[in-house]
């Protein structure tokens, strides 16, 4: 079967007849396509699925698919503020206790400089502080990246392959489904320069990314699966 994700095109408009099978008999309709669409798990992949796919109607629903991203980021979010707290209160502590019973000691500053520096790399490993107000155009980038970016051709944009009937992680692209796309690009896409993007953006686009990539292919994989097994039925 070749990429289902191409079926969700019959369900935009069009002047075109695409559900006639041989001999005029219909093999999918756009009710079966539809219907295959509406058994795949609700949540964060079935929307992006429609949004890369079927824009039409994802924009009947943008608020399913905004309220799928803010779940999806919240607790990545405050993760990090839990860690970035703890390593302030960790080097607060530290240096409360510096000359608390008289002079410092070298051990003491050794405590102080190992937890300032674990509060610069947790510093350095969160997100800007911008990024709820920057999530609609990061999203809206990433989606854009999935939806066309060029898809892998030995799993046809699955990411995964057959293999003596096991499902195996297609090895050309990595389980992504995609081939790569440049810094430029991407820091284009968010409208920042590239420099910029690489300094501040890479760690949070390439974040959601991959959880969104993710969670587009499982409800591919679940479509494919329903679109499969009413084609078989209906033969």
């Amino acid at each position: 079967m070749a990429n289902v994700r191409e079926l969700m095109a019959r369900l935009g408009p069009s002047t075109v007849k695409f559900d006639t099978g041989r001999g005029g008999t219909p093999d999918l309709t756009n009710q079966d396509i539809a219907a295959a669409l509406g058994m795949v798990p609700a949540g964060l992949g079935r929307e992006l699925l429609e949004a890369c796919w079927w824009p039409d109607g994802a924009a009947l629903r943008r608020h399913k698919l905004r309220d799928a991203v803010i779940a999806l980021v919240t607790p990545e979010l405050r993760r990090q503020q839990r860690r970035l707290a703890d390593a302030r209160t960790e080097l607060g502590l530290a240096e409360v206790c510096m000359g608390w019973a008289g002079a410092v000691t070298a051990e003491q500053r050794c405590e102080r400089d190992r937890a300032a520096h674990r509060l610069g790399q947790v510093k350095a490993q969160c997100w800007p502080i911008s990024t709820l107000e920057s999530l609609p155009s990061l999203a809206a980038a990433v989606i854009g990246e999935i939806a066309k970016r060029p898809h892998c051709h030995p799993c046809e944009g699955r990411g995964e392959l057959i293999s003596a009937e096991l499902r195996v992680i297609c090895k050309g692209c990595g389980g992504s489904g995609v081939v790569a796309v440049s810094d430029r690009r991407r820091a284009a896409a968010v409208g920042r320069d590239e420099s910029t993007y690489r300094a501040k953006w890479r760690g949070v686009y390439e974040w959601l990314l991959e959880q969104m990539q993710q969670a587009e292919q499982e409800a591919a994989w679940a479509f494919m699966m329903v679109v499969g097994r009413n084609d078989t039925e209906a033969a």
